[in-house]
């Protein structure tokens, strides 16, 4: 096991996997201020990258004196990472000079822009990357005595690829492949293999629990003991979404959550508190106009910062995610000193501002999934009004048992309950069954059609005319 400064206990009765998760809050501190300094100082003589960007912002080293002096430090952005790939392909600022060799290659997912690719030593990768996930498989309930499947196909996304190589090769559990599998044959493996742990998305999960029943099986029955979800917002930021898994699988519901550019960030205890793996990332939570920080436990967007890794380490990386805040300082109930990570609201793009209320997807489908006769798959639309105000409009799927007769009542529950929720009124659709996609990773539910603005502060026509082509 790569230790890399790591310390980590797996004995069969230990209830951490790191003593880091037990680390007294000052203590995290100072280790946290002394990985920064040691960070900082490697890529100020190691990456060019790095050297240019912070003379540039009239930084150095020497700056830094507490932590938080970060903020002295510029805010890295994915699209500069895409454009040193771009100019020193193919891996650019993500590849500090004189790593190697690598044995690992992740990729985003892309839906932000090109993809950035991610190399990894076996060190940073098994050392440091899958011993974060490792803490949430752990603090999951996850053995060696388990059978896990992770329902998705084998791709350069990180995000479950991990927590696959972490059951096999840190945990020891049984892992069973399946990436080419259909729906109803991961059903007919999961019983015949005795899976007992399944992770994948909220949505493909949910998405196989409803295979199940249009196939008369019951998905309680088949042995699936603990679900671990990722790739989009779980239990942790939506609680109606574990909700609906619970019910669906009769399984415990945990959550992680991280990016592929820096760590897993965070994970659910049995105490459903989502913790944050802080000796390996230190996370801030900044105004998304001033860039200043919020108050403690304040939503506001993810800027992260990786403390540990060497091959690609981000500095002041700014995630692209809205939180609704960290809270610090307190033990949980499940003995974790690790600030509390409250939950995703969505991304800075998919949140719309309406008569000054933020609509979040996380928001939204946090009001769906609470409604009985809705199901899993529904999608929201920002557009403009005649008058050019935001709009925004919510199409849902009903139950295939909910009669068409009693669809309108339904549509004026579903929008009741966000008005109530969000204090402004949303235009809501119902679509029949099967209407809308099905994703196996992230779902992509959010889509804009608000023609853009151009630099005068007009609709471009070329935009606006693109924009209607994709309603």
């Amino acid at each position: 096991m790569f230790m890399n400064g790591i310390q980590q206990h797996a004995a069969v009765g230990y209830k951490y996997w790191s003593p880091a998760e037990t680390m007294p809050h000052k203590e995290m501190k100072k280790l946290q201020l002394a990985r920064l300094r040691e960070q900082i100082n490697y890529l100020w003589e190691k990456s060019p990258f790095y050297r240019q960007k912070w003379e540039e912002s009239n930084f150095c080293p020497a700056l830094l004196r507490t932590l938080d002096d970060i903020n002295r430090i510029p805010i890295l952005h994915k699209e500069e990472i895409r454009l040193s790939q771009e100019q020193d392909p193919p891996y650019g600022m993500m590849s500090v000079p004189g790593r190697g060799p690598f044995i690992r290659i992740g990729m985003t997912s892309g839906t932000t822009g090109e993809p950035v690719i991610i190399p990894f030593t076996e060190e940073d990768y098994f050392g440091v990357y899958c011993a974060g996930a490792a803490r949430a498989v752990w603090a999951a309930g996850i053995r060696k005595e388990d059978v896990v499947h992770a329902a998705f196909g084998f791709t350069p996304f990180l995000g479950l690829a991990a927590a696959y190589d972490c059951c096999e090769h840190l945990i020891g559990s049984l892992v069973i492949p399946g990436g080419i599998w259909s729906s109803l044959m991961r059903l007919t493996m999961i019983r015949k293999l005795g899976i007992t742990v399944l992770m994948g998305t909220p949505t493909y999960l949910l998405h196989l629990a409803k295979v199940a029943e249009e196939n008369g099986i019951d998905a309680r029955t088949l042995g699936i003991k603990t679900i671990l979800t990722a790739g989009e917002p779980g239990k942790m930021s939506i609680p109606n979404t574990g909700v609906r898994l619970e019910e669906a699988w009769g399984a415990r519901i945990f959550d992680y959550c991280g990016t592929q550019e820096t760590h897993y960030l965070a994970w659910l205890c049995d105490e459903n508190v989502g913790h944050i793996n802080e000796d390996l990332a230190y996370c801030e939570v900044l105004d998304p106009e001033t860039d200043e920080p919020v108050p403690p436990g304040e939503s506001g967007k993810l800027v992260v910062t990786d403390l540990i890794s060497k091959t690609h380490p981000c500095i002041r990386f700014e995630t692209g995610d809205l939180v609704k805040g960290i809270e610090a300082g307190a033990t949980c109930a499940c003995g974790r000193t690790l600030s509390v990570m409250k939950g995703f609201m969505g991304r800075v793009g998919d949140i719309i501002k309406i008569r000054g209320v933020c609509v979040s997807v996380a928001g939204i489908e946090n009001v769906i999934r609470g409604i009985s006769e809705c199901s899993d798959s529904y999608e929201y639309i920002a557009s403009k009004t005649e008058g050019g105000m935001d709009k925004i409009t919510v199409r849902v799927e009903p139950k295939y048992d909910v009669d068409s007769g009693q669809w309108d009542d339904l549509r004026k529950k579903i929008a009741q309950k966000l008005q109530l929720s969000f204090m402004v009124n949303m235009d809501v659709e119902l679509l029949a069954p099967g209407t809308l996609p099905v994703y196996e990773l992230k779902a992509k539910r959010f889509r804009d059609n608000r023609p853009p603005i151009t630099d005068t502060g007009e609709v471009s026509t070329k935009a606006a005319e693109k924009a209607t082509a994709r309603v």
